[in-house]
């Protein structure tokens, strides 16, 4: 049978595959959490945990990789839990024509962009091998952040608390999930900013040219 350190691990990989397919919202916080905290209780070693959470993100990247290729920009604008207008997968195709595939690995590391690009990568001149490459670059040293900081938060959460090893897991999960609220909330409110501003800034330039016009009119 397998333990519940494994159960857990288990989870956590099921979760990354998800989120990996571009789903917003997927609630793998938490699952770090009690992972990193059956490893600080030596029922599990690190790294398998990180090889494994690692490889089930990047399956989930190719998944939502080939998803994206197939059906396009119209279907991804038309999924309204991402919120997304054509001015944002512009703003996309700006970035990889600037960075390149490592448009990639920089996404990984900030949620509101990560979606569009998993999706759409194919649509912005990126083979199946060199996003597989740059997805594996930018999910393995994701998962090691997430795995490693939560692992040492166990740690202090332990000297700490002191709890009965029994009610560490759910210990860590609570904190996880008050984590991942607090994150999303975070870089929500950015990318909500970001938004309003650039749309601020294109009012500015339309009215600009509409007051030039009207002058040459006169």
């Amino acid at each position: 049978m397998f333990s519940s350190a494994w159960i857990a691990n288990l989870v956590l990989d099921l979760l990354l595959i998800v989120e990996g397919t571009g789903m917003p919202g997927v609630p793998f916080q938490p699952a770090f959490f009690a992972v990193a905290m059956f490893i600080t209780q030596g029922d599990i070693a690190f790294l398998p945990c990180w090889i494994f959470a690692s490889l089930a993100n990047v399956l989930g990247n190719v998944l939502g990789y080939l998803i994206g290729n197939k059906l396009g920009e119209p279907f991804v604008l038309k999924l309204k839990f991402l919120r997304l207008e054509p001015e944002d997968i512009e703003d996309l195709r700006n970035l990889a024509n600037k960075y390149g595939p490592w448009v990639v690995v920089i996404s990984r590391w900030f949620g509101p962009i990560r979606t569009p690009t998993i999706l759409l990568a194919g649509t912005l001149g990126m083979n199946l091998p060199v996003y597989t490459l740059f997805s594996s670059m930018g999910a393995f040293s994701w998962n090691f952040a997430w795995l490693w900081a939560t692992w040492q938060g166990s740690k202090l959460l332990l000297t700490i608390l002191g709890a009965n090893a029994s009610q560490n897991w759910l210990i860590a999960m609570l904190i996880g999930w008050g984590l991942a609220f607090a994150s999303l909330t975070v870089v929500m409110g950015a990318w909500h900013r970001y938004k309003n501003n650039r749309d601020s800034s294109e009012e500015d330039v339309n009215d600009n040219v509409d007051n030039h016009s009207e002058q040459q009119a006169k």
